[in-house]
């Protein structure tokens, strides 16, 4: 990551060029979208009438994969209009941590459609349970098989689909063969109409080490699935309510995972209590009031 001068003019290029697109179109807001960005977003609006927003979606307290990320992240706390960011959390993290003032950072949530938010009905007869996202690090889907493995057995009409594809896949497969459990732990990588699917199964399950703002479960609680994850930083706590639309358990607390989610199988009561609620909490997530939220941002 050393600032080479090849870099140095790639970045001079590309300033350039955004600028001379902000000056021709003439356009009030630039939003860089993702921290490695925010300086080259900063830099393009320099001397132009143009506003630059900087838009975090990472966990900024657990998120750094490139060392430039938290560099950007305090760059942007100096120079940029404004900084929006996903979660509570993360909000609190950049005033608290990176002494951002307090009307420069927003909070404004990922929205799912509306018509997502009115699910048909709860499938109470479900015996499948579904985990979605990349198979990667991240995921950590390789503890959540070895989780899977652990239940699977005292359950034998049960099944645990996973959708998504990434690096792990095949390790995963191998995982999932060498345990003999092909055909109740299944890798169904991805698909078009994952909205749908959801429908099919009883709750769902993410076992991430960290997360931005996880998507799939705001679909999995809007189609009125409880929900069982770690408590990781940012993300799960402001979705799960717990022991209401579903379960928070102690990051890499296994034992009480395993012991959540033999719980949500035997019991279709609480199953059925839960889906009403993933319902209800879902509707804080609905399209219209988040764009009410960037309309004000942006006035």
């Amino acid at each position: 990551y050393r600032f080479s001068m090849t870099t140095a003019l790639l970045y001079k290029n590309a300033i350039g060029k955004i600028r001379e697109i902000l000056k021709t179109c003439n356009l009030d807001i630039l939003i860089a979208c993702g921290e490695l960005y925010f300086p080259l977003g900063i830099l393009s609006t320099k001397g132009v009438k143009t506003k630059c927003f900087c838009w975090e979606h990472s966990d900024p307290a657990g998120t750094n994969d490139h060392k430039f990320q938290m560099i950007s992240r305090k760059y942007a706390v100096r120079k940029a209009d404004k900084i929006i960011v996903l979660t509570k959390v993360a909000r609190r993290f950049y005033i608290e941590k990176l002494n951002t003032k307090e009307n420069k950072i927003v909070q404004i949530y990922n929205p799912i459609e509306s018509s997502v938010a009115q699910s048909k009905s709860y499938n109470l007869t479900s015996k499948k349970i579904i985990s979605v996202g990349r198979l990667t690090y991240q995921k950590n889907f390789k503890l959540l098989v070895d989780i899977a493995i652990k239940i699977l057995p005292d359950y034998p009409d049960w099944s645990w689909d996973i959708y998504g594809e990434g690096e792990d896949k095949e390790e995963l497969e191998k995982r999932i063969v060498d345990a003999g459990f092909k055909g109740k732990i299944n890798l169904l990588g991805q698909v078009k109409d994952l909205y749908n699917l959801y429908q099919e199964y009883a709750f769902q399950v993410m076992t991430s080490r960290y997360e931005g703002f996880p998507m799939s479960l705001i679909e999995g609680e809007a189609n009125r699935l409880p929900l069982i994850s770690f408590d990781i930083p940012t993300g799960p706590s402001e979705i799960i309510y717990d022991g209401k639309n579903g379960y928070l358990i102690d990051n890499n607390d296994i034992e009480t995972m395993v012991i959540r989610i033999k719980h949500l199988i035997d019991d279709e009561e609480e199953r059925k209590i839960m889906s009403n609620n993933s319902l209800k909490y879902s509707r804080e997530f609905i399209l219209e009031p988040i764009i009410e939220q960037w309309k004000k941002l942006i006035k």
